[in-house]
């Protein structure tokens, strides 16, 4: 048996899959918090947006109409300026402002999940159980 064949056969022992089972672990365990972070920061980001589009409301429709064409055009490779949801995060800001808890909850779950949540369910405390 040559050196090749050897490490070959070594790498099916169980030390070698408990070593490689803790890399993979330690693998999926950094995109998970990758993404977490990443959807932290995206809420933030549509909250923000949410509270200009509120404090512009004076302004209408149109605002956010404008606003939907000119993000898309100046960020051809991001989606999530449709006039749709531009007005969901003028929601998402308000709701936040009655629920101060509601920007820490909100947080560990995506996008799409908040705003399935924020349209249907109105009970604060209903909110807060979905959002744990």
């Amino acid at each position: 048996m040559d050196n090749k064949e050897l490490i070959e056969n070594n790498m099916q022992d169980e030390d070698f899959k408990e070593v490689f089972s803790n890399i993979k672990d330690e693998i999926l365990n950094a995109q998970y918090d990758i993404f977490k972070g990443a959807n932290a920061r995206i809420l933030s980001m549509y909250y923000t947006i949410g509270k200009i589009i509120e404090d512009n409301a004076k302004w209408g429709n149109k605002f956010v109409k404008n606003l939907s064409i000119r993000l898309k055009i100046d960020f051809p490779n991001m989606k999530g300026f449709s006039i749709t949801n531009l007005k969901y995060m003028r929601t998402y800001y308000l709701e936040c402002q009655k629920d101060e808890k509601l920007k820490e909850w909100s947080a560990k779950i995506p996008w799409s999940h908040n705003i399935l949540i924020l349209s249907k369910i109105k009970d604060k405390k209903q909110r807060q159980w979905y959002m744990e």
